[in-house]
């Protein structure tokens, strides 16, 4: 089975706090550019591990949808299903990328249910 990992090392809990929303149910989806080689196989129905920065195995999602759509066609209910407002949305991709990300730019987006916490 695939990791999906969420989080880095110096990422200021960012990733905790996702796989935090997963886990109670609040975020189910995930956003990267569609340039991004990891997680670029994803499709339907894929089963995947929860994983942290450290690799520990924290669920289990299946992928529900995998999208393409530009940065700037972001929206609330994407980013209501991403556990946060738009406004957070955008800051937490420039933060998570280092960079500002143009309106233009294609993002791929993992939908996704939580299948299972770890036990």
């Amino acid at each position: 089975m695939k990791r999906f990992r969420f989080g880095w090392y110096g990422d200021g809990g960012l990733g905790e706090k996702m796989i935090q929303t997963i886990l109670a149910g609040r975020k189910t989806a995930t956003s990267c550019p569609a340039y991004d080689p990891e997680d670029a196989d994803l499709k339907t129905g894929d089963e995947l591990q929860l994983t942290d920065k450290h690799d520990t195995v924290r669920g289990q999602l299946i992928v529900t949808l995998v999208e393409v759509r530009p940065f700037g066609g972001f929206d609330e209910e994407l980013a209501a299903k991403e556990g946060v407002s738009l406004s957070e949305l955008k800051e937490k991709m420039n933060f998570a990328h280092g960079r500002m990300i143009r309106e233009d730019e294609e993002m791929r987006v993992v939908h996704f249910r939580l299948r299972a916490a770890a036990k």
